[in-house]
C-alpha cells in the first residue's frame, strides 16, 4: 500500500452509498420517456435487465482491479498497454469524464431554468454550480466521498414520494407484457444505460478502499439498490401516466410530484428540483476529481492546478449549448459512445489484464529458474 494514499483511505462499506449516488443523476428525472418509446409496457423489464448487466460489468471491473493491488485504471493502462497506448487510453477516459460533466451540468441547468428560474442566464447557473464543484474537489478525495455519503443520506427519503402518484395509478396500464421485440428491447436498454452509468468511478476509487476483500459485496449492494430504485420509478411512471402522456412528458419523475399538495406548499416539485442539486453534485465531484487526477498523472502537474482549466472548459462548454435540440443530440451521442467505454471496454481490459498477468508470471518463473 502506497503511504501517500493512507490519508485518503475510506471504509469499503461506504461503497454502498458511493455507487448509489454515482449512478443516480440527471438521467433519472426524464429517462422514462425514452425507454418507453422503444419498449412500451416492457420498459420496467429493460431497466431491470440493464441493472443485471451492470452487476456483471462491475464484477468484471473488480476482478480486473484485484489483479493489480492498489493500482487505479491510469496505472493499469500503462502497465498493460505500454506508455504510448496507455497514455492514449488515459486521455480517452479524461475526455469522457469532462464530457460527462458537461452533460450533467447542462441537463440540470435546463431543469432549473424550466422549473424554477426561466429568466436567469444559463452561464450564471453553470458558473455557480461549477464553483461548488471546484471547492469540493479542491478539498480532496475525502471531501468528495464525504459529500457523496452525506447527500445520499439526505435525499434517500425522496423515494417515499412515489407513494403519492401510486394513489392515482391504474395497474392495468402495465399490460400487455412482452410486447417489445428483441431490437426494441435492446434500444430500450441502451436508453436506460445513459441514466444508470457512473459506476465506472470504481476504477479510480478502488485503490483507496481499506477492506479490498469486501469491495465486491458492497459495490453489488449499491448497484442492487440503484436497480430497484430505477425499476420502481419506471413502474410507477407506467401506471401513473397513460402511454401518450408518458411519451410527451420530458421530466416524468418531477411531473408526478405535482400531485403532492400540502397546506403550506402547493408546488412540491419545486422542492424536488432544488434538492436534486444534492444528487448531481457528487457526480460532478467524482468526474472532476477523476479527470484532474488523470491529468496530474500524465503531465506531472499538481491536481489542484488542473481544476482551473477543467472547470473553465466545462462551464464554457455548458454555456454554449443553447437549445433543447442541442441537448438531446449531445445526450444521444454521449449515450451511444459511453456504451462502448463503460460496457464493452471492461471485457477487453479484463482479457488484456489476464494476458499481462500470465506473461508476468512466466517471466518471473523464468528468472527464478535461471537464478
Amino acid at each position: 500500500m502506497s503511504k501517500s494514499r493512507l490519508p485518503y483511505m475510506y471504509s469499503s462499506f461506504l461503497l454502498v452509498f458511493l455507487i448509489h449516488d454515482a449512478q443516480v443523476g440527471v438521467g433519472l428525472p426524464g429517462f422514462q420517456r425514452f425507454v418507453y418509446s422503444y419498449t412500451g409496457h416492457d420498459a420496467w423489464l429493460a431497466v431491470l435487465a440493464v441493472g443485471l448487466v451492470n452487476q456483471f460489468v462491475v464484477w468484471l471491473m473488480i476482478r480486473t482491479l484485484m489483479k493489480f493491488g492498489d493500482k487505479d485504471l491510469y496505472d493499469i493502462h500503462v502497465m498493460v498497454y505500454g506508455k504510448v497506448i496507455g497514455f492514449t487510453m488515459n486521455l480517452v477516459y479524461i475526455g469522457y469524464f469532462v464530457f460527462a460533466m458537461v452533460i450533467e451540468l447542462r441537463n440540470y441547468v435546463e431543469m432549473i431554468q424550466v422549473w424554477l428560474f426561466p429568466t436567469v442566464p444559463q452561464w450564471v447557473l453553470s458558473l455557480l454550480i461549477s464553483c461548488a464543484v471546484f471547492y469540493g474537489v479542491r478539498g480532496g478525495l475525502k471531501t468528495v466521498i464525504g459529500t457523496s455519503f452525506v447527500f445520499t443520506c439526505m435525499t434517500t427519503w425522496l423515494v417515499l414520494l412515489l407513494y403519492f402518484p401510486l394513489r392515482y395509478s391504474e395497474w392495468n396500464r402495465m399490460l400487455p407484457l412482452m410486447e417489445a421485440n428483441g431490437g426494441q428491447f435492446a434500444k430500450g436498454m441502451l436508453a436506460t444505460s445513459f441514466a444508470m452509468i457512473g459506476f465506472e468511478i470504481l476504477y479510480f476509487i478502488y485503490a483507496y478502499a481499506k477492506e479490498k476483500s469486501k469491495v465486491q459485496l458492497y459495490s453489488q449492494l449499491g448497484l442492487m439498490s440503484v436497480t430497484l430504485f430505477y425499476t420502481s420509478v419506471m413502474l410507477v411512471s407506467i401506471v401513473f401516466f397513460s402511454g401518450g402522456e408518458l411519451l410527451k412528458t420530458n421530466w416524468a419523475t418531477f411531473t408526478m410530484l405535482k400531485v403532492i399538495k400540502l397546506p403550506f406548499l402547493e408546488r412540491f416539485e419545486f422542492i424536488g428540483v432544488s434538492l436534486w442539486l444534492m444528487v448531481i453534485l457528487p457526480n460532478l465531484l467524482f468526474f472532476c476529481w477523476a479527470a484532474t487526477k488523470g491529468l496530474k498523472r500524465i503531465f506531472s502537474w499538481q491536481q489542484q492546478y488542473w481544476l482551473y482549466p477543467v472547470i473553465g472548459v466545462v462551464t464554457l462548454a455548458s454555456s454554449l449549448i443553447n437549445t433543447r435540440i442541442q441537448i438531446l443530440m449531445l445526450n444521444d451521442f454521449f449515450s451511444k459512445w459511453c456504451v462502448y467505454l463503460i460496457y464493452a471496454y471492461p471485457l477487453v481490459l479484463y482479457a488484456a489484464a489476464c494476458v499481462y498477468v500470465k506473461k508476468r508470471k512466466m517471466r518471473l518463473g523464468t528468472g527464478e529458474a535461471r537464478s
